[in-house]
């Protein structure tokens, strides 16, 4: 006669841990090799895009209209800084007891600003006690933010728009506005490259 052995409750149970952690195994795994091949689709597919796209780059910028192509034909120049004069004064804010630094741009020379940024300092006792940054000429003119080519021989008025609480209507007398140009381009036509 056959006796049957009858699994105890211990063996069942660990049976049962080890079965779903298999399970559990075995479906982490695709899961994790699924998400593998598509990062793998999307990234091959991304580097394809930037490598179309820097291929294709200069026959998109010749496509532009005029008018916009023309903006993207500009060179950093840094001996034009002799043509660009900047003067810096403090008002106070009417809002507030506050004071703005306001900058006057003129262009003194016979190119097209495409693009100046400007860094003010405002000194106390020769010590800086703020300072900005401000680009006051950008490529397109475009509300606030862009202000626009600064054309030869123009005169631009900037104010610029980060007010300090710490600096006050009282100190007007003993701070000293101090400025430099951080980066200037000039707009080069098409047919001069």
């Amino acid at each position: 006669m056959i006796t049957q052995n009858r699994m105890s409750p211990m063996t069942a149970l660990f049976l049962g841990i080890f079965g779903v952690g298999a399970v559990g195994i075995a479906s982490g795994t695709s899961v994790v090799l699924y998400a593998m091949h598509v990062i793998d689709r999307n990234v091959s597919e991304a580097i394809g895009v930037v490598d179309g796209t820097l291929t294709d780059l200069p026959a998109f910028i010749d496509s532009l209209p005029d008018s916009i192509g023309e903006l993207l034909h500009s060179r950093r120049a840094p001996e034009y800084m002799a043509q660009i004069d900047v003067s810096v004064d403090f008002v106070a804010d009417s809002r507030s007891d506050t004071v703005r630094p306001v900058l006057t741009i003129v262009n003194q020379g016979d190119e097209v600003v495409s693009l100046l940024a400007i860094r003010v300092a405002a000194l106390k006792d020769k010590i800086p006690a703020r300072d900005w940054t401000q680009v006051v000429a950008t490529p397109l003119a475009i509300d606030h933010d862009w202000p626009g080519p600064l054309m030869p021989g123009s005169t631009r008025h900037v104010v610029l728009s980060n007010c300090y609480r710490n600096i006050t209507v009282e100190d007007i007398k003993d701070i000293t506005g101090s400025w430099e140009i951080a980066d200037v381009h000039i707009w080069s036509p098409q047919d001069a490259l």
